[in-house]
This record gives C-alpha cells, structure tokens and sequence, in this order.
C-alpha cells in the first residue's frame, strides 16, 4: 500500500478591495474562502504593497459573480501598519 501524502497549496487569487479598514477589510474574490481559516493577503493600495494575515470572517456568493469575503486582520509587520494608516488617512 502507497503512503499518503499530505501537504498543502499556495494559490494567487484575483480579487478586488471592496472596504478598508485598519482592522480588516472586504474582497471580492473569484474563489470561495473557507470562514474561520488564515491567509496572507497583499493588498495593492496606490501600487504599493501592503501584507497582513487575516481571518476569515464571512464568504458569501457576489450579486456580481465571485464571493464577498470578508477579512479581519490579525498580523501585520508594522511598517506596513503605518502604510496602510497612512492610505486610509488619505482618503
């Protein structure tokens, strides 16, 4: 009998930023995401790049195709805690 293997799969997923906040934010995505798991997200805020760890709070199908998935951050490096201060201060 063969062994079985287990791993796990990065994946990039198109999405876009729907609401921003400095605790979370909401995405549509053209992948359903699991609530209650963890994944890294880069945000793209004005070309800049802006990490953070985020669970999954909620994932419901978009009125326009995709899902609406919302995030809650729960890690960020702090200098991209100031930038994303920053960008949501300027808006």
């Amino acid at each position: 009998m063969k062994p079985r293997l287990r791993g796990t799969a990065r994946a990039e997923v198109p999405g876009r930023l729907l609401d921003l906040s400095l605790g979370g934010a909401l995405l549509q995505l053209q992948a359903a995401l699991v609530e209650g798991e963890i994944h890294d997200f880069a945000l793209d805020l004005d070309g800049e790049t802006v990490w953070v760890q985020g669970e999954v709070r909620r994932c419901r199908p978009a009125s326009r195709g995709g899902y609406e998935v919302g995030v809650e951050f729960i890690g960020i490096d702090p200098r991209d805690q100031r930038r994303l201060r920053a960008y949501i201060q300027s808006r």
